[in-house]
Formats: C-alpha cells, structure tokens, sequence
C-alpha cells in the first residue's frame, strides 16, 4: 500500500488536471473576494460581510470533482498503469484504496484553496465576518465530508469504465445533474404554503382603482406529507444538494448531512470494490 501511495501522489504532483483545478478555485476565490470589495467601494454604505462567500465554491465542486476524478483515474487505464501494478503483486483492493486516499487527498487541497483565498484575502480587505466562528468551522467540517463522498462516488464511476473519456464525460454528466437536482429541489421545498390573492375593484365613473380585500389562497406547488418528505431526505442525501445548503449556509438539518456522506462513501467504496476485483482488465 506504502509504495500505490508514494506512486500515485508522485502522479498527483505531476498531475496537470490538479494544477488546473487548484488554479481553477484559487482564481474563482479571488473572483469572489475582488467582486465583494468593488462593490463595497462602489455602494455607498454598503460592508459585505466575507464570510457569505467562504463556501460558495460548493457550487462547483461536484463538476470540479468529476473532471478531476475521471481523468485522474481514467489515465491509469490509458497508460495500462492498473495492469502493470496487478502485473507486480498489487491487490485490487490495494489499487482501489490508494486511489481513493489520493483523489480525496487532491479534491480536499482543491476546496481548502478556494476557502483560503477567500479567508486570506477577503479578510484583509473587507473585514466583516458575520457568522458565528463555531458556525463556520462546523460548515467546513460538513463540506470536507461531502467532498469525500463526491471522491468516493466519481471513483467508484471512474474506475468502473475502463475508457478515460467516457469515465470523465459519464462523472461530468452525474455531477451536473445532481447541481440541476439541487436547484429543482430547493425551488419546490421554498414554495410557500399560501400566497396571497388581492381583489380589486373598479369605478368607472372616477376612473379609481379600490384594492378592497386580501385572500390567503393555498399555493398548488406546495408539497405536503410524504411527498415533501421524500424531497427533504433527498435534499440532505444527495452530495449536490448538500454543497448548495452548505454554500447558502442554511442547512436545514446539519446532524444528518455527515451521515449522509458517510452511508455514501461505504456504499461507493463497497460496490466499487466488489465490482473493480470482477472487472475483467486488458
């Protein structure tokens, strides 16, 4: 295992895909930190508050993730390094494992630059932190567990298909729908329960318009009973849905998320394993 380790993160320095996607979230939190001081300068009286853009790179993560992932993965079938290292004595549990610890090692440093910069230099320039600090770091602590489970889930694809294009195109493709998900999802549990219907009348004489009674009309998009609690359960379990709560930071139940993550990463973990030792490798 020591020696898949040292191999694998030797690869992972030499990686171009991680030095583009470090590079991807350091400029992306730069971004948000340089958009949040303009348009503090800009508005007058207006004091941002740094900290609502601390996990914003939630939003991109699981593609971010997925790109990583395939191609990092897909390479060692291109370049026939899985069969060399069968070839040498290396378990395919071994192989499987030693991946998994460099691709979540690689996507944690991808996060962690983006919280960074954003800390690093947003601090410095704006100042205001809102949130409470224990808030914060119990935030992050929830965003290193649905990065693992993103890890474990792309893995599982990755190295399941044996072709580096397909891996990646097929992670990219899951990553964006969980994102589409996420959106859907949260646009139905927001719906509100009433809405308010106004009656208004008319003088034909005057010409006046008389706003003369408000109405609480039920809203036909709300969802109730187990309808919405299915859309709840889903919006705490999927890793998409988790990163856009974490993002907005407003999960709505916390407790259940690094559970969620950890019920994802056994199960990926486990089927990946169990189908990888049956994958037939040329």
């Amino acid at each position: 295992m020591s020696r898949l380790l040292k191999a694998n993160f030797a690869r992972l320095i030499k990686s171009r895909i991680f030095w583009i996607g470090m590079a991807f979230s350091i400029g992306m939190g730069l971004l948000a930190t340089t958009t949040q001081y303009r348009e503090m300068l800009s508005i007058d009286g207006y004091y941002p508050h740094i900290d609502n853009i601390l996990y914003s790179n939630g939003i991109f993560m699981p593609v971010v993730a997925a790109v990583f992932v395939g191609l990092f993965t897909g390479t060692e079938y291109s370049d026939g390094t899985i069969r060399n290292k069968l070839m040498i004595g290396h378990t395919r549990t071994a192989i499987y494992t030693a991946n998994l610890i460099v691709c979540t090692v690689a996507l944690v440093l991808i996060h962690l630059a983006y919280i960074a910069v954003v800390a690093g230099v947003g601090i410095p320039l704006v100042g205001n932190i809102e949130a409470d600090v224990g808030a914060l770091v119990m935030l992050g602590l929830l965003s290193l567990a649905t990065v693992i489970a993103l890890s474990a889930l792309f893995l599982m694809m990755s190295i399941l298909i044996s072709s580096k294009a397909n891996g990646a195109a097929a992670s990219i493709i899951v990553s964006i729908v969980l994102l589409m998900a996420a959106m859907m999802i949260q646009n139905r549990l927001q719906q509100p329960e009433y809405y308010d219907a106004y009656s208004v009348s008319y003088t034909a004489d005057t010409g006046e318009t008389h706003e003369d009674s408000v109405v609480r009309e039920k809203n036909p998009h709300y969802l109730e009973g187990t309808k919405r609690k299915v859309y709840e359960c889903l919006y705490d379990f999927l890793p998409g849905c988790q990163m856009v709560q974490i993002s907005a930071q407003n999960p709505a139940h916390p407790e259940r998320l690094p559970l969620y993550s950890l019920s994802i990463i056994i199960v990926t973990c486990t089927c990946g394993v169990l189908c990888f030792g049956r994958k037939n490798i040329k």
